[in-house]
Parts: C-alpha cells; structure tokens; sequence
C-alpha cells in the first residue's frame, strides 16, 4: 500500500469534524456515485474479510504542514511537569519531529497560526404548511467551523482502487461536500492533484502512532495509550431514510500510541466494524476501524 498526504483546500463553512473514519464513508458513497454498487461492493467484500486487506485508509484532516503530538504521558514526552497547562495547548509536531521524537518542540494553534474557529449561529424551522413557525418549531443552534487548509492521509491499495480513480472520487466528494448540510453547501473542499505527496515511512518500529479513531481489538499489545472515542454514527446517501442511526461504537482517538515488546511491520492497526444495524439490507455495511500509523521513537 502508497501512502499519500493530500493538501486540501475548504471553499466553505464545515459542520461535521474531517475525521478519519467518516472520511471514509463519504468516499465510500463518492465511490458508489462515480462507479457503481458493483465496485463498491467488490472493494468493500475484501475490506471486511479477516486477513485485513482495505483497499484504503483515510487520517483525520491536520493543520498543513504538522501533525498531533501522541497521546502519552508527559513524562514519556519529556516535558517539563511544572509546565502542564501551557504543555496542553502545545499539541502540533511537524512530520520529522514527531518521527524523531523531538515531542518538546510541539507548537500551539497561535504558534502555526491556525486559523480554525467555531462559531454557532441560530436557525428557526419552518412550517412549509403555514410558512410560519409555531409549537414544535423552536429555534435551534447549529455549530460551523470555519477552518484553514489541511492536510489528509491515505494509504491505497491501487491493485483494488487505482490512484487516478481515487483522485477522481475524492474529488467528486469535495464537489459534493462533506457531512452535515452538504446539501447546501457545507463541507466543500478543492486540491490540486499535482501536490498530492507520496510518502516513504520505515514500516518497523516497536512504537505506532495512530491518524484516525481506530479498533483497538486484536491489536496484541497492552501496552497502549489512548483517548476513548465514542461515534454516534449515522448513515448518509440513499440509507438514511429507513434508519439512519447506527449502532455506537467505542474507539480510540487519534494520535493513540500502541507499543509492542519487539519490533513490528506496521502501516495500519486496527480492523473493519461490522454490524452497525440491524436492518437486514444494511448488513453490508462496515465502518473504518483501521488506522494509518506512523513509527515512533522507544519509549524510554
């Protein structure tokens, strides 16, 4: 598998995180719109099966040029205790740092000047039958974050999806937009597909760190670090009408750290998710309980 760093650009407002695992699904149906249910669920079958082969891996969208700082205690990040409230807002590595470990010259949102915000504004249903509102239509708050650009990692398996068909499905998700209120407008984005990076990482390490929320199940370590994660899924596209509410799931949150006793061959940990409902036709579905991962110095 290659992996890729995609520099995007948001050309609106989002509502919904740019996080891994729902990245995922939105490709998923971009995959269904552009080539069909038969592609999909050829890529899908062998996504589920387990001997692991996903046809890709998608990270969490990261402010251009850095990365999370592992989720580990300070003391395995060398930082000052006394410093514990300014070490919380230091939460940013560039690519090299995080792979040599230099975890005190992580850097705060002002220090990269990260623009992200959020802000909430407040929205009143209408009933379309009196065009007036009334009981049961009571304003409501909705949160937008307006963010800067970002970059997104994939690792793809082109024997099951080529790159240049990728390319042209995530591209047709940023046409279309991404999460919540995409159907007016929300969650767009643009790239260039001449800056996308294809990346060498070293592949062994005894020490992984993760760039999405992933499954920590059979992972075969207990030696782990980590924020639980709880997603409240839904589903999107043409299944959102019968049900739209999946089963919760519990996962680690990115940047979690999985340390093993030797020295291991990883580019992802994890596994898919299956039975996410219990509505016969949507058996089919899985979720992405995978990560990339990158190497880590040892801990010491």
């Amino acid at each position: 598998m290659k992996l890729y760093r995609i520099p995007i650009t948001p050309t609106s407002d989002f509502i919904t995180k740019l996080k891994g695992d729902t990245l995922f699904g939105q490709i998923c149906w971009a995959i269904f719109y552009r080539f069909g249910q038969e592609r999909l669920g050829r890529v899908l079958e062998a996504y589920a099966r387990e001997e692991q082969r996903p046809f890709l891996v998608v990270s969490d969208a990261f402010p251009s040029g850095y990365l999370p700082k592992p989720k580990m205690p300070s003391r395995l990040l060398k930082e000052k205790s006394e410093e514990k409230k300014l070490n919380r807002k230091k939460i940013w590595l560039t690519f090299q740092e995080l792979l040599n470990g230099a975890y005190t010259k992580a850097k705060s949102d002002k220090e990269i000047e990260n623009i992200d915000r959020n802000d909430v504004t407040i929205h009143n249903a209408l009933n379309y039958k009196t065009f007036h509102t009334g009981e049961g239509f009571d304003p409501h708050a909705l949160a937008i974050s307006h963010i800067g650009k970002k970059d997104v990692y994939v690792l793809l398996d082109e024997s099951q999806l080529g790159f240049n068909d990728f390319v042209e499905v995530f591209a047709l998700l940023g046409s279309m937009g991404y999460g919540k209120k995409a159907t007016i407008g929300k969650g767009r984005f643009s790239f260039q597909k001449e800056e996308i990076q294809a990346i060498e990482v070293e592949k062994r390490s005894k020490v992984f760190m993760t760039l999405s929320p992933f499954s920590p199940k059979g992972v075969g370590t207990d030696t782990m670090f980590y924020e639980p994660f709880t997603r409240f899924g839904k589903f999107g596209g043409e299944r959102a009408y019968k049900n739209a509410f999946k089963k919760p799931i519990l996962l680690a949150d990115t940047a979690s750290v999985a340390a093993f006793d030797e020295v291991q061959e990883h580019q992802y940990l994890g596994r898919a998710i299956t039975g996410l409902s219990d509505i016969p036709e949507y058996s089919d579905t899985v979720h992405q309980g995978y990560s990339i991962v990158l190497p880590l110095k040892e801990l010491r």
